[in-house]
């Protein structure tokens, strides 16, 4: 009964970053549902580790290696995909992060602005191209859901490259839905907050992150209403959701899976308080200013 209400036995999903974190969730539960499905990660090992667990849950699954910041990754990915297990129906775009940009904005060069666009916004958008071209071509109704960050639904002090991003994937989010809802697929997204995973726990946990960034996941956790970071598993249902037929009428939209932190005012800036280097000499004194009255008497 379950199975029938999900409406996802025996499709062919596609899920990008499925080695880690909430993808892999993803996966998993997609493979609980019924669905085969293509593992894509820049890590081949952490996807075909992801893929192996796929199968032991009686599906079958492929790991495909690509880098999705690189223009012509995605289309390869799903012709991989398509090649190794059939037409795809289902497609979670979970590929994002930081890319290391983790600094005032008015310290980013353009450099440092762009990698995080690159990784997020510029790769989802890619992403679900090459999904939404392959499901017409196909002849295949479909659902699509793209996953951004609540960095992108309110301020994200030192991240702001990725919060611009993670914005530009809610809106293109809504774009892509009208577009695509006469051809039957649905697209819509899914908002996490701060979870737990591989990456999160080596830079909550390492003595080699800095003392503010490891004060951020403490914080966090004591910020949230339901007083946690989310477990994969967790957002890993909403995407489930999304997917599925429980969904049939909702598109264009975005759903915020984050403890409840985007209720209060007590959200941390990740990293902590920074002051930019752009203007440290002025903040702390050392430098004086040098306006055209300066030096000038009354």
């Amino acid at each position: 009964m379950i199975a029938d209400l999900l409406g996802l036995a025996g499709r062919t999903a596609l899920v990008t970053g499925g080695g880690n974190g909430i993808a892999r969730a993803t996966c998993l539960q997609l493979a609980e549902a019924g669905c085969d499905v293509a593992v894509v990660d820049l890590d081949l090992a952490a996807a075909e580790g992801t893929a192996a667990e796929v199968r032991a849950l009686g599906r079958r699954a492929v790991a495909i290696a690509r880098d999705l910041t690189d223009r012509a990754a995605p289309r390869s990915m799903v012709a991989e995909a398509v090649d190794a297990l059939g037409s795809i129906s289902v497609a979670v775009n979970v590929c994002g992060g930081t890319a290391g940009v983790n600094k005032p904005f008015l310290d980013l060069d353009v450099a440092d602005w762009q990698r995080p666009m690159d990784l997020n916004l510029v790769s989802t958008f890619l992403s679900c191209q090459a999904e939404a071209i392959a499901m017409v071509q196909a002849g295949l109704a479909g659902a699509i859901v793209n996953v951004g960050s609540s960095s992108g639904m309110t301020a994200a002090p030192n991240l702001a490259a990725y919060g611009a991003a993670n914005a530009g994937i809610i809106h293109f989010t809504k774009t892509a839905a009208v577009e695509l809802a006469p051809y039957g697929i649905r697209v819509n997204c899914l908002v996490p907050g701060t979870h737990w995973s591989k990456k999160t726990r080596e830079h909550a946990t390492s003595p080699d992150s800095p003392p503010q960034v490891r004060q951020f996941f403490a914080d966090a956790a004591t910020a949230t209403p339901l007083g946690r970071l989310g477990e994969p598993a967790d957002s890993a249902g909403v995407a489930l959701f999304l997917a599925s037929q429980l969904s049939a009428y909702l598109t264009g939209h975005s759903v915020v899976s984050d403890g409840g932190i985007l209720h209060t005012t007590a959200r941390p800036a990740f990293g902590g308080q920074q002051v930019p280097e752009a203007i440290r000499s002025w903040v702390d004194g050392s430098a004086r200013p040098t306006g055209p009255h300066e030096g000038t008497s009354a």
